[in-house]
């Protein structure tokens, strides 16, 4: 890593030693919306990791990227949660969006100000994306979306989505129909020039055992009509290799924050190995405890 990425890392680890785990156990159980957390990530520059220079961000090398995750995960997981989405997003942009969409978007992203979320699974759908009924069908300059998504991450305060959806349902293969269709929530990013998306209702939060703070929420589209030029990309039918090559950013970002915890958790265990192995000893007869009983991994 650079010189640049590796301050960026040890910054992260400080706001997480600093800010995030003193209250973060709290913050947890009362299943609030980081919020102040969330500011201080914009200042830091993690919404913009995956964004060029040309476009406001700073974006970093892959391995850079992970420990930045795996830091935050560290704290507390749901901040990496609150990221995740936003880079696949970014990067979709970034990769395949127009010229217009990078210069709409991206400098926005890249500060924080205009949060991104992607929007896939369906109702009983599962991960049978081909299989999905949410559609985007043209009429005139427009396009009508008619609709439903579920267990979308940040969906309440993100400005952006990333509708994976099909435009042309009588395709062969299915997936020749199927396009990303970048879909603004003005609500989420009040005074900002994004603009209010009519037939689009964030329907619910859903209840869930863990990754708490950050929101889940089902999703309807109800005759919500868009730009046509809202297509990433401009062309449509391009979108499932389009989201398949996103998710390659996504996978990283799903395993980092098991890894990130249980760095957190094997720390915390760590600091009470001398303690134990005294005990361990003690009740043995062993004079000679054994020097670690979980041993911690950090990132160099």
């Amino acid at each position: 890593m650079t010189d640049e990425e590796i301050m960026l890392v040890e910054t992260v680890r400080a706001f997480v030693d600093r800010d995030v785990k003193p209250t973060v156990r709290e913050v947890e159980h009362a299943n609030e919306y980081p919020e102040a957390w969330i500011e201080q990530m914009k200042r830091i520059g993690i919404y913009g990791l995956a964004i060029p220079e040309s476009y406001g961000g700073s974006p970093v090398s892959t391995r850079c990227y992970v420990l930045v995750t795996q830091e935050l995960s560290r704290g507390w997981m749901s901040l990496a949660g609150a990221m995740g989405g936003h880079t696949v997003v970014a990067k979709l942009i970034e990769l395949f969006g127009t010229e217009e969409q990078k210069r709409t978007y991206l400098p926005a992203m890249a500060t924080g100000e205009v949060r991104a979320t992607m929007a896939l699974t369906e109702p009983g759908g599962g991960s049978d994306l081909q299989n999905m009924k949410t559609t985007a069908l043209t009429d005139g300059d427009e396009l009508v979306i008619n609709g439903s998504k579920t267990w979308i991450s940040n969906a309440r305060r993100s400005g952006l989505i990333a509708l994976l959806c099909k435009t042309d349902p009588a395709a062969t293969p299915a997936h020749k129909g199927i396009s990303v269709v970048l879909v603004e929530h003005g609500e989420a990013a009040p005074g900002l020039d994004i603009s209010s998306s009519p037939g689009l209702t964030v329907s619910r939060d859903l209840p869930k055992l863990g990754y708490k703070g950050v929101e889940t929420c089902e999703l309807t589209f109800d005759d919500c009509r868009v730009p046509a030029t809202a297509v990433l990309g401009g062309e449509p039918g391009k979108g499932f290799a389009q989201m398949m090559k996103g998710l390659e950013t996504g996978r990283i970002q799903v395993g980092l924050p098991g890894a990130g915890s249980g760095d957190g958790r094997a720390g915390r265990f760590t600091a009470l190995t001398p303690r134990i192995a005294r005990a361990s000893a003690s009740r043995s007869g062993n004079t000679r405890p054994s020097a670690t009983i979980w041993p911690t991994w950090r990132p160099s």
